[in-house]
C-alpha cells in the first residue's frame, strides 16, 4: 500500500524559541517552564531544568507553547531528538516546535515518523563546529499521509514496541548503579573507615603502571587502539568507535593491554578526568597516551581499585586533585598512584569482584535483548512507513 507524501510544512506549522538575556536575572526563575534541546530525553516533557519570567518571554523570541506540541532538537549533539510537550512551556532557539495545522495528521504519527528519520536528520546536520538543521529542512521533509485511523494504528504499534526498548534501557541503567551500591555496602565510606582497614595508597595495590603510546592512530593498523573516549563516565569500556595502529615489536609489551588491566583517563575535562574502567577482552589492544595502564599486584583485584575510583568519594578526590592545563584537567600516573585508599582484605576484594562479574553477565544478556528489540523496532518502522504493517 502506498500513501501520498507531503512536505511537513504543508500539514504542520513550525517555529523555534529563544533565550532571554542571561545578564538580566529578572528574566529567569519565573513561572514559565523553558525547554533546552538537551532536555529532549524522554517521550513527554513534564518539567524543565530552568524557568523564565513573563518579562523574559516578552523580551526574547521565546514563545509559549501548548501541551501536545512536538519538539525537535536542531543543534549540536542533540539533533533529531524528539519529545511531546506535556505542559505549557517555552523553548530555546535550538528546539523546533511542530503543530498540526488541521486534523489530517496526528501528533503521535508525526513524532514516530521524525524518530524514524533521525539518522537522516543527523546526516543532514553534519559538518561545522556546531552542526544544525534549519526549519526549512524540517518543513521540506516529506512525510507519508495515510488516513487518520491508520496513523493512530501505526503509532500505537510502534509505541508498544518502543516501550519494550525503554524498559530494557531502564533495566540497564538500574543495573549500572549496582556496582557502586555494592561497593558502598561492602567497604563503607572511606572517610569514616567503619571497618577499620589499614590506610594506604592506590600505588600500594599496583604492580605495574604505564603510559600509552603517543604514536598517531588511523583507520588502518595491526592493532585496535583504546582512547579516552572508549572509557565511559560510568566506568565501562565502550568499543564501538576504534582506531587502529601499528606498534614496533619492542613497544608491544609496554603499550598494549591484557584482560584485567585497569585503564585510567589522565587528561580530560574537569568532570571526566580520572574515568576508570577494566579491560576484559581476550584480544590484544593498544592504548593511547592520554590513558594510564595499571596492573594490580598479587592479592588485589582490579575491580576494587576501579570501584573506588568510580565511587562518589573517589570522583570527589579526583576532581579536587585535577590540575587545569589550557582548559583540560590532568592527573598524572604518579599522582594517580598517590591517591589514598583503604587496603581492604583480599577476601572482600574477591567477593566484590565476583559480584561485579555476575552483574557484567546480566548486563551482557540485557544488551543482547536490547539489540534484538532494536532490530525488531527498525523492521517495524520500515514496514509501517512503507504501508506494509
Amino acid at each position: 500500500m502506498s500513501w501520498p507524501m507531503v512536505a511537513l510544512g504543508e500539514v504542520c506549522d513550525t517555529g523555534s524559541g529563544g533565550t532571554p538575556s542571561r545578564t538580566n536575572s529578572a528574566y529567569y526563575g519565573g513561572g514559565i517552564p523553558w525547554v533546552k534541546s538537551g532536555e529532549l530525553l524522554s517521550d513527554i516533557i513534564t518539567s524543565t531544568e530552568e524557568t523564565i519570567s513573563e518579562e523574559g518571554l516578552k523580551k526574547s523570541s521565546a514563545k509559549l507553547l501548548e501541551p501536545g506540541c512536538i519538539l525537535l532538537a536542531m543543534y549540536g549533539a542533540s539533533i533529531g531528538k524528539t519529545a511531546t510537550l506535556g505542559i505549557r512551556a517555552a523553548t530555546n532557539q535550538a528546539v523546533c516546535n511542530i503543530r498540526p495545522k488541521d486534523d489530517r495528521i496526528s501528533t503521535d504519527f508525526i513524532r514516530i515518523f521524525l524518530e524514524y528519520l533521525k539518522p537522516s536528520l543527523i546526516r543532514r546536520g553534519a559538518g561545522g563546529a556546531q552542526p544544525n538543521i534549519s526549519q526549512n529542512i524540517i518543513r521540506d521533509t516529506e512525510i507519508p499521509l495515510p488516513p487518520l485511523d491508520e496513523q493512530r494504528r501505526i503509532a500505537g504499534i510502534l509505541d508498544a514496541a518502543d516501550a519494550l526498548r525503554r524498559r530494557r534501557r531502564e533495566a540497564l541503567a538500574l543495573l549500572d548503579t549496582l556496582p557502586g551500591a555494592i561497593f558502598a555496602e561492602m567497604f563503607g565510606d572511606p572517610s569514616t573507615n567503619r571497618y577499620g582497614y589499614e590506610a594506604g595508597t592506590i600505588g600500594d595495590l599496583l604492580d605495574d603502571v604505564r603510559y600509552g603510546t603517543s604514536n598517531k592512530a588511523g583507520d588502518e593498523g595491526a592493532l585496535p587502539i583504546l582512547r579516552m573516549g572508549n572509557i565511559t563516565s560510568q566506568g565501562r569500556m565502550d568499543l564501538a568507535d576504534l582506531k587502529r595502529i601499528d606498534l614496533p615489536d619492542k613497544d608491544i609489551p609496554k603499550h598494549t593491554v591484557r584482560k584485567g588491566d585497569i585503564l585510567f583517563n589522565r587528561t580530560n575535562s574537569a568532570d571526566l578526568v580520572g574515568k576508570t574502567a577494566i579491560f576484559m577482552e581476550e584480544e590484544r589492544y593498544a592504548f593511547a597516551g592520554y590513558l594510564v595502564r595499571a596492573r594490580v599486584s598479587n592479592g588485589n583485584r582490579p575491580e576494587y581499585v576501579a570501584g573506588y575510583l568510580n565511587s562518589p568519594h573517589g570522583k570527589k578526590v579526583l576532581r579536587n586533585m585535577a590540575k587545569n592545563i589550557v582548559g583540560m584537567a590532568n592527573i598524572n600516573a604518579k599522582e594517580m598512584q598517590s591517591i589514598p585508599i583503604l587496603l581492604a582484605p583480599e577476601s572482600k576484594q574477591e567477593s566484590y569482584a565476583k559480584q561485579c562479574a555476575q552483574i557484567g553477565e546480566r548486563r551482557a544478556t540485557l544488551m543482547d535483548h536490547l539489540s534484538q528489540l532494536e532490530t525488531l523496532f527498525a523492521s517495524l518502522q520500515s514496514r509501517a512507513f512503507a504501508g506494509a504493517l
